[in-house]
């Protein structure tokens, strides 16, 4: 018996002394060797980039009307033949939005309240959509379009409104009952905007009756910059919360594709989707950033991507013939058209706190936008001079109708 416990205790000891030989110090082999990042597309947005250091003369356009927030159908703006001097005029109000028709400002704010000027700010004509227990405890939020002499009004209590522009009478008023996000489209008679289940409605600009409707997935995690669209040669594009881009054929009323915005991008994964506006040159190029870290060129016809590279920015492009500007926080980028190779990504100050919202291509200087009121001037010819000032208490939006130049602040309207 004796003998037998023996030879149990001598196998035990072997069996240990067998595996210590196959253990192995977990912080010798963690910092062995070379570590693998399975991240292997990088973001670059924070890299600084200098490959341009200049721009040429650019072709200016000049706006003879602003009737939508994002200026015209397919969302671009281009270079202006303008430079900041001094304000020549300026109003103290709050609004939300503000379009340019036929010489008249037209404003709407959280409240509904309609307020018409002329272009150097007299006041025309006012009207209140809703009354206060409508709203009550609750942020409207307004997308506003003018055309043929009428207002055309969607919000987030799902309704969409046609107002006469001269009496500011309502022609008719529908509700969908789900709160629009996106902005307003018109085309061709109809109306285009897109709901938070991300459905896309096409509404009779006659009546506000529905022509159709088509429903795509949609999360419960939502944000407005969710829902971009734009229409281009009889093409409606849009997105919606599911990191989706479609393409619609608007005379047969069918998907031509989508595609599916893939977070490839570890270092940029967010549980909300947005995007930038989509925005489509004159020679029919589509570009949009999302937050999934990638900017791409997409074929309008196949939904293929001509090249992608990994920086983003959810403000809108502006185009040249060669180039696309935008700003993400405190910084600008400028992305070559043809092949997506990025010029230039470059901080503009150290020191204080910028977080840019739009760009604008002068004569001279290229103008940043911050939301608390800086004006950052680029000089074309020499990206390193540059001047910060403080022009602005807050800075939400702009218009550039013919020679001048109007600021919407949180404050004012102002005219350059």
């Amino acid at each position: 018996m004796k003998y037998s416990i023996f030879l149990i205790f001598i196998f035990i000891l072997i069996s240990c002394k067998k595996n210590d030989e196959n253990l192995v110090d977990l912080e010798f082999f963690t910092n062995q060797g070379k570590k693998i990042n399975l991240n292997t597309h990088q973001n670059l947005n924070n890299k600084d980039i200098t490959s341009i250091k200049s721009l040429k003369n650019q072709e200016y356009f000049t706006y003879k009307d602003w009737s939508q927030k994002n200026q015209n159908m397919n969302n671009l703006i281009q270079a202006i033949n303008f430079d900041f001097n001094k304000k020549k005029a300026h109003i103290k109000t709050n609004i939300q939005n503000f379009i340019f028709y036929k010489n008249k400002i037209i404003t709407i704010n959280e409240k509904s309240n309609i307020i018409i000027f002329d272009s150097n700010f007299k006041k025309i004509n006012s009207k209140k959509i809703y009354k206060r227990k409508i709203y009550n405890n609750y942020n409207l939020k307004f997308s506003i379009f003018a055309d043929a002499g009428k207002l055309y009004i969607s919000n987030n209590l799902g309704e969409v409104l046609c107002i006469n522009i001269e009496t500011l009478q309502v022609i008719w008023k529908k509700n969908f009952g789900v709160p629009f996000r996106s902005q307003i489209k018109l085309y061709k008679g109809n109306l285009y905007l897109v709901n938070s289940n991300s459905k896309i409605y096409s509404v009779n600009v006659d009546n506000g009756e529905l022509n159709w409707s088509f429903e795509t997935s949609s999360q419960y995690l939502k944000d407005d910059k969710s829902y971009q669209i734009a229409i281009y040669d009889n093409k409606l594009f849009f997105t919606n919360d599911s990191s989706e881009i479609y393409c619609l054929d608007l005379n047969s009323v069918k998907i031509i594709w989508s595609l599916s915005f893939e977070n490839k991008n570890f270092n940029n994964d967010s549980l909300i989707f947005k995007a930038s506006p989509i925005t489509i040159d004159r020679n029919g190029n589509l570009f949009v950033s999302t937050n999934n870290g990638y900017t791409y060129n997409l074929d309008l016809n196949s939904g293929q991507t001509k090249w992608s590279v990994p920086i983003y920015s959810l403000n809108r492009f502006l185009l040249t013939r060669k180039y696309l500007i935008n700003t993400d926080k405190n910084k600008i980028i400028i992305i070559n058209k043809k092949n997506g190779n990025v010029l230039l990504n470059k901080k503009i100050s150290n020191k204080k706190k910028l977080f840019f919202k739009d760009v604008v291509l002068g004569k001279e200087k290229i103008y940043l936008f911050d939301v608390n009121g800086y004006l950052v001037s680029i000089n074309k010819k020499n990206f390193g001079n540059i001047s910060i000032k403080k022009n602005f208490k807050e800075y939400n939006s702009y218009i550039f109708y013919k020679n001048s130049f109007y600021v919407n602040t949180s404050y004012s309207i102002e005219k350059f």
